[in-house]
């Protein structure tokens, strides 16, 4: 048994060497369509599949509460309370705080992203420290002492990796805390936190208000046995429960539960799983265009080597024994392709991880890092196996089946007047370009998808502008006026440096991934005509010169002035979108509006302005978002201060010298995220991105490939019917109906395989209809223009053979035969 097969695999061998350039053929299309899928499949691994250092992972949970549906928010101490009561199928529930902190007394000031945590969001993640120990309860207390845990890389690079970093103490926002642990390498949730201190907050003693915040992150362990589906439904039923207890906080609140891992991708609307499915259905129908290509060339030399199978028949060889050479012959092709595909995928995956879909910037070291491991290379070995049992197994049968042996034998290397194996070839080539047309429809949907979101109005022109973020510690300004000094002195130092236009400061930069400031508001004389809707806005406090340094447009009113101070009128520029919902069909300029919050009574504010819509919110990209623009100096308040700088040229150049300013006024003022507006923007679109990009090149790859067997179809059907053309011609056929005969063949074979491609295509488009924008999913335009792209190049690629029947001589064919 496997004497036969070492002669099957040394006699392949040397079949495939004898013919190279099929063989080189054949490889090449392996290559590519093996080394797509894995590629893709290891992308798909390293995100959706790989391990990472959280326990239980396929059992963790997070909630997300969703304001009217749809609007993501983090939770409420209210919401954690009543899981921790009243929900029966978590094992464990934590809650964590993001937090940015200042910390000093080692070199330059830095602000270190961290979070406060309850001890139970630790123990709930299955996350303890490799040095030194965690949380106790007793620290998790109020007033308790002043502890944290570092991150590793924080620990390497300030510590040096010393053990004895134990018992350190760190100056964090002036409060002195002792360093009582350090976490495990790339662990570092929530939101790539690298120092976390004890929440030491009991729920109960808080002021009603507080409880009720949306601000932070809830994590969850489902008991076993318990599905996310079950879970979800209880969650939602404690929410509407909240709901009827209190309505002044919860009314228009829901809540909705994702796996952790689908929150680390920052995917809670699911389309980085959604795009990585397409993309795998996108391979999948390439490696069968491809199978099918290298199908038809197997069975052109399965037709070439007829008398060969023949004379082996009559020599006694068993049928089996046939089907077995010529399936070892096709595996040799598959395994030679397959290693081609493995050094691609090698190439390929530094290009997709510079592509990462993903919008999460926690555990990046894991997210970050494709590579092939043993389960991408047991992916590619059974692709690669597979492959070669598809596009092997049917030339192997029909060449190896004929069952009448003699008349192969006598016609010797005479040519037919029919295609030998037309039907399966001409079967092949139509499925080819079916899945060819399908997988053009879903790259073109999705390219003008991305192209259209590239393309949306952000309200603000983002060239040239210069951002960083500073927090300013409450031990040095305790003080509002404080803050507003320290504002106005940083802006009138940073207008004055060479090269700037304009300078201005809010409280969040537009689309970034940080937690964002939103408001509840009451319209003066205007009550909501249904009592459950709660209208949120955008809740940004800025300088005068913000919205001039953003480059919004004013459509009426002005912007916020010098003179809009503490003491002066409350005044608030809208958005058109605020306009539109608070006052619809009316101009809103002088008519009144304020926040709405349970604990406190906050001033009606005077409208002095409507200003284009803006995008300021990353998760509401697709949609306008109402949003209003208040006075930093007229709301008393301690938000982050996050600087905005419009140049003359490359913004960059400009960073040091308005570091330097800052520091001028605060030398131990941190200052980081330093970046340009469009460095800040290009992690907006990344799922997009790397959906419409990968779907692209799948789609011209499938193309490419269909077009090569339709061209290799159409030539064989001319060498093959060289008689038949030759006697046409000398029985008076004209250069026309030659043409006619070797086009139609081909164009009957196009328009069936676009036929049959479009109605999949009208079907499975259905399935991307999550990740479109501004495009319809069966979109006329895209099926018409896709159809006649295809029609076109495959009438280029028949038209090729039909030239080379032009020029048989009658005389030269006839003899020949």
């Amino acid at each position: 048994m496997f004497e036969e097969l070492w002669q099957d695999v040394r006699y392949g061998a040397r079949i495939l060497l004898k013919s190279p350039v099929y063989t080189a053929i054949a490889v090449m299309a392996l290559a590519l369509s093996i080394g797509a899928n894995t590629a893709i499949f290891s992308a798909v691994n390293t995100l959706l599949l790989r391990p990472l250092p959280l326990e239980d992972l396929d059992r963790l949970v997070f909630s997300v509460a969703l304001r009217e549906g749809f609007d993501p928010f983090g939770s409420s101490l209210l919401e954690f309370e009543a899981y921790r009561q009243r929900n029966h199928s978590f094992a464990s529930v934590g809650a964590a705080m993001l937090r940015s902190f200042n910390l000093t007394g080692r070199g330059e000031p830095e602000r270190i992203r961290g979070a406060s945590v309850m001890a139970d969001y630790l123990t709930t993640l299955g996350v303890k420290p490799v040095l030194g120990r965690g949380f106790t309860l007793e620290e998790d207390q109020p007033g308790g002492p002043g502890v944290a845990l570092i991150g590793y890389g924080f620990w390497q690079k300030h510590f040096g990796g010393n053990t004895s970093v134990i018992g350190e103490k760190l100056n964090l926002e002036g409060r002195s805390c002792t360093v009582v642990g350090v976490m495990p390498p790339g662990f570092d949730l929530p939101e790539a936190a690298e120092i976390w201190l004890p929440l030491q907050t009991k729920i109960d003693s808080l002021p009603f208000a507080d409880r009720a915040v949306p601000g932070y992150e809830v994590v969850a362990k489902l008991r076993p046995g318990i599905s996310l589906k079950q879970a979800d439904a209880e969650s939602k039923s404690i929410a509407r429960q909240l709901e009827q207890e209190f309505p002044q906080v919860r009314r228009g609140w829901s809540v909705k539960l994702v796996w952790l891992r689908q929150e680390l991708l920052g995917d809670v609307a699911g389309r980085v799983n959604k795009a990585l499915i397409a993309l795998m259905g996108g391979v999948g129908f390439l490696l069968l265009i491809c199978c099918a290509n290298v199908a038809n060339l197997q069975l052109v030399r399965g037709i070439a080597r007829t008398r060969e199978l023949a004379l082996r028949r009559a020599l006694g060889a068993r049928r089996s024994r046939l089907v077995r050479q010529l399936l070892t012959e096709s595996m040799l092709l598959a395994l030679v392709g397959g290693a081609g595909g493995l050094l691609l995928a090698h190439w390929i995956l530094p290009l997709l991880a510079t592509m990462n879909p993903i919008q999460g910037i926690s555990l990046a070291g894991f997210f970050h890092t494709f590579r092939i491991d043993s389960r991408v290379l047991t992916f590619a070995l059974f692709v690669t196996l597979a492959t070669g049992v598809i596009f092997g197994l049917v030339p192997a049968l029909k060449g190896a089946g004929e069952r009448e042996v003699m008349p192969h034998l006598k016609q010797g290397d005479q040519r037919s007047a029919g295609v030998a194996g037309g039907g399966w070839l001409n079967t092949l080539i139509v499925a080819e370009i079916a899945m060819a047309m399908t997988l053009l429809v879903g790259g073109g949907l999705m390219l003008q998808s991305f192209n259209r979101l590239q393309h949306v109005d952000l309200g603000f022109m983002p060239d040239n502008l210069l951002t960083m973020k500073m927090t300013l510690p409450a031990s040095k300004y305790s003080e509002y006026p404080q803050r507003v000094a320290f504002v106005d002195q940083v802006l009138g130092r940073v207008k004055n440096l060479p090269g700037v236009l304009a300078a201005g400061t809010t409280t969040n930069i537009p689309l970034e991934r940080e937690i964002a400031y939103d408001s509840v508001f009451n319209v003066e004389e205007r009550p909501p005509i249904n009592p459950n809707d709660v209208p949120i806005t955008s809740h940004r406090l800025v300088s005068p010169d913000y919205l001039k340094t953003l480059g919004v447009t004013l459509i009426k009113g002005r912007l916020i002035e010098e003179s809009d101070r503490a003491g002066s009128l409350p005044v608030v520029v809208i958005s058109e979108e605020l306009a539109h919902e608070a006052w619809p069909g009316e101009d809103p300029l002088g008519k009144r509006i304020k926040r709405v919050r349970a604990d406190q009574n906050f001033p009606w504010m005077t409208v002095i302005g409507v200003v284009k819509n803006v995008k300021e919110d990353l998760f509401n990209y697709r949609v306008n978002r109402p949003v209003w623009y208040v006075p930093y100096a007229q709301v008393e308040n301690n938000f982050p201060v996050n600087l905005i700088v419009r140049t003359n040229s490359d913004p960059t150049n400009l960073a040091a010298a308005v570091r330097e300013a800052v520091h001028r006024i605060d030398p131990d003022q941190p200052i980081s995220d330093v970046m340009t507006m469009n460095e800040n923007l290009s992690g907006v679109l990344v799922t997009e991105r790397f959906g419409a990009i990968l779907m692209s090149v799948l789609a011209a790859s499938g193309l490419l490939l269909a077009t090569l067997g339709l061209y290799g179809v159409m030539a064989y059907s001319v060498s093959q019917r060289t008689a038949e053309i030759g006697l046409r011609v000398a029985l008076g056929a004209q250069r026309a109906h030659v043409l006619q005969l070797v086009l139609g063949q081909g164009v009957k074979l196009t328009l069936l395989g676009v036929a049959i491609g479009l109605t999949a295509a009208w079907g499975l488009s259905r399935l991307l209809v999550s990740l479109l924008f501004g495009v319809s999913a069966t979109d006329p335009a895209t099926f018409a223009s896709i159809s006649l792209l295809l029609v076109s190049i495959a009438l280029l690629a028949c038209f090729l053979p039909a030239r080379r029947a032009l020029t048989v001589d009658p005389m030269v064919a006839l003899r020949y035969e």
